[in-house]
């Protein structure tokens, strides 16, 4: 049986993504309407991020790494995870178009993790920004449950899900 509290939580984190991922859309139109020939001349260096995965068929994720020791609500984590969720979708749509349009069309794949310190949580960073998989690290201001700055979400992807299991398989579901 659901806890209500589960269920509001799990309510808050698909708001606030589908918030974030209409607004970016709107902005990714005036992007394209504006800067129609910028976009067209893009560097070689943007053709190289986006082909990086692009022998991969099959699945695709997004991986909230959430750290636990921060004792935070269920309120506050969905939305951390829901600023992670849509960081991670707008850096993914400047930077690897193609790999978030697969991830679209297949099902959009969320899962949330948990790690016990910073420190894992940066590592899991490290490891995963030098395999070129897009991040999203989010700070909080510190207005209600946690000090201010405090690290609390990484979104990691989307990207293929066998990528992204090499580095995050370990961690436990949250």
């Amino acid at each position: 049986m659901l806890d209500t509290t589960h269920v509001v939580s799990a309510v808050a984190v698909v708001a606030s993504f589908i918030i974030g991922l209409k607004f970016g859309r709107r902005n990714s139109v005036d992007k394209k309407v504006h800067n129609h020939g910028q976009l067209q001349n893009s560097s070689a260096s943007k053709k190289e991020e986006e082909n990086v995965f692009s022998d991969f068929g099959g699945e695709y994720k997004m991986v909230l790494v959430v750290r636990n020791d921060l004792k935070m609500g269920k309120g506050k984590i969905a939305a951390q995870c829901g600023h992670a969720a849509v960081g991670a979708y707008e850096g993914a749509l400047k930077k690897t178009p193609s790999v978030l349009r697969k991830w679209q069309h297949t099902g959009q794949a969320k899962i949330a993790v948990k790690v016990e310190s910073e420190q894992q949580m940066m590592e899991v960073y490290r490891t995963a920004k030098a395999n070129n998989l897009n991040c999203c690290l989010i700070r909080d201001a510190g207005r209600t449950q946690i000090e201010p700055n405090s690290k609390t979400v990484l979104a990691i992807g989307p990207a293929p899900k066998q990528i992204i299991d090499t580095i995050t398989g370990h961690l436990k579901l949250l």
